[in-house]
């Protein structure tokens, strides 16, 4: 008999009370949507809130799953997100990474260089110029500029009115300069030319499948900051967080619908007015919506082009949406002492030189991928070094295309299982060689998630991980506003990333509540009350 593993997320049910009217609807209990409630519940009262789940817990992308009494996690960092958690008061108990961010190979034929990468950004400048010494006046002068223009961000409204954009070049001049600049861009800035400071550099970028050429700045250094500024993991698995705020959600009077799919937003003469679920006839009225599902679904699917400006659905057509992934969970027997592996980082990184990132997303771009053995990028987790569990790593691989796989998956499923298994054992080989010698011998279960995975598990049409590409021509006012054209109606798309998905959920409930929340702020700063 199989041993199981109970997760957290499992001890969820819906409370759903069969209402017919909402004074607001969420569709999705990722991370986005379960802020998102939790803010709005804090900050009115007596509103009848529902969330409406199409699988049968929350979390999104954020969670955990068992396989034959194994445990894998979707997530690998928990970053400084610390405030929001005091404020919504949900309590985790945290492993603080104070020694080093990540472990980071550059591979250049033979030839392995290594960096160990601290958290904190003045850890992390001291660290740079002591590898690079002959470039220790850019390096300052760049993570200064870094820090300050970060801060910069948090004076910027996330709906700005016509008295804020007056203002906004003289609070935040670093953000406005750079509005339109890409990361490698910043880099040519500061005059970092050595191609192994950009490699470190550009690391940051590689995170979501995008290249420094292409990356907003903006973006870019507030992934940077916000995650090695003070980084996490829970000691329990990654589904607790996800679980905790759907609890406390349900305890502060909202309903979550788990196990239903939302199969058509209700317009009416303009205005979003209510949901159909699959397998429903009835419709669920709201006075206002908001979704946090892939926008691709949402507006073009959900809602219909019919019902959307000819110039929103052409903005809809021209969208490169973010990559998606192959993702290989292993669970290993215990003959293998993972403590001795020197592995014990919220990222181990691996990937070939300079111009890696740029080749890789042209193959994503292209439909397909462009991984070989002189081109890739890898990231392993072990999240088994915190929760004490069996061991367990996970090698997560970005940027793939959905290309053929669902078509394989749903026609050919035999050619499916190949492509899956070739790409497991290609990026096994890769974490053997470089991470854990001897790991395919340790392997005691296997589990392949592929881009026709997230395709089907969140609804996406192109399996994308991240929404919009952070792209710098899809960055700031050029992403796709939490106002859509259909009144009512909401889609907060802030940035990826535990941060990001967090501040989605301030920055659209302050929108609702006419800044009476958080004042208008692009991030977290709520008023005093």
């Amino acid at each position: 008999m199989t041993n199981t593993v109970k997760l957290k997320r499992d001890e969820l049910t819906s409370n759903f009370s069969n209402g017919d009217k909402y004074d607001l609807v969420i569709i999705g209990s990722g991370l986005s949507g379960l802020s998102t409630g939790l803010m709005w519940l804090k900050n009115t009262e007596g509103k009848r809130t529902l969330i409406i789940e199409k699988n049968s817990y929350p979390g999104g992308y954020s969670t955990a799953y068992e396989r034959s009494g194994y445990v894998f996690e979707t997530t690998q960092l928990f970053p400084d997100i610390i405030d929001i958690l005091d404020y919504l008061e949900i309590e985790l108990d945290l492993k603080q990474f104070k020694g080093n961010f990540m472990r980071r190979l550059v591979v250049d034929g033979d030839h392995v260089e290594e960096y160990k990468i601290p958290a904190g950004s003045e850890n992390f400048t001291n660290y740079l110029v002591e590898k690079f010494p002959e470039d220790a006046g850019k390096i300052r002068a760049l993570m200064e500029y870094s820090v300050e223009m970060f801060k910069q961000v948090r004076k910027l409204k996330a709906h700005s009115k016509l008295k804020d954009k007056l203002i906004i070049p003289f609070q935040a001049p670093k953000v406005v300069a750079n509005l339109n600049r890409t990361y490698s861009g910043l880099l040519d800035k500061f005059g970092i030319n050595n191609p192994k400071l950009r490699e470190v550099m550009e690391t940051f970028t590689s995170f979501s499948g995008v290249p420094s050429a292409r990356a907003s700045a903006i973006l870019a250094t507030g992934a940077m900051l916000s995650s090695m500024t003070r980084c996490f993991r829970p000691y329990g698995y990654f589904d607790e967080f996800p679980a905790k705020m759907a609890q406390l959600f349900q305890e502060r009077s909202g309903e979550i619908l788990f196990d239903s799919e939302v199969e058509k937003i209700i317009v009416e003469n303009g205005k979003a007015t209510g949901v159909k679920l699959k397998d429903s006839d009835g419709i669920i009225r709201a006075d206002k919506i908001i979704t946090t599902v892939d926008p691709m679904l949402a507006m073009r699917k959900l809602v219909g082009d019919e019902h959307l400006p000819s110039k929103y659905v052409e903005r809809l057509e021209n969208i490169i949406m973010s990559t998606s992934s192959i993702n290989v969970a292993l669970g290993l027997d215990d003959k293998i002492d993972m403590t001795k592996l020197d592995l014990d980082y919220p990222y181990n990184v691996v990937s070939t030189g300079l111009g890696t990132a740029e080749k890789l997303f042209d193959g994503f771009l292209a439909g397909d991928n462009a991984f070989s053995e002189d081109c890739f990028h890898a990231a392993v987790i072990c999240p088994s070094l915190t929760t004490g569990a069996k061991n367990t790593i996970t090698i997560r691989c970005t940027p793939f295309a959905l290309n053929g796989w669902t078509e394989w998956r749903e026609n050919d499923y035999e050619r499916y299982k190949k492509e899956k298994e070739r790409w497991g054992d290609f990026f096994i080989n890769i974490t053997e060689k470089y991470f854990i010698p001897n790991l395919s011998k340790h392997i005691v279960v296997k589990d392949i998630s592929t881009p026709a995975t997230y395709a089907r598990y969140s609804g996406s049409p192109t399996g994308s991980l991240y929404d919009m590409a952070s792209l710098v021509t899809q960055f700031g006012p050029k992403r796709l506003s939490m106002k859509t054209p259909i009144e009512n109606l909401y889609q907060p798309k802030f940035a990826h990333g535990l941060y990001g998905t967090m501040m989605n959920g301030v920055q659209v409930v302050d929108l609702l509540l006419d800044r009476k929340f958080n004042n208008g702020n692009s991030l977290f700063a709520p008023v005093s009350k």
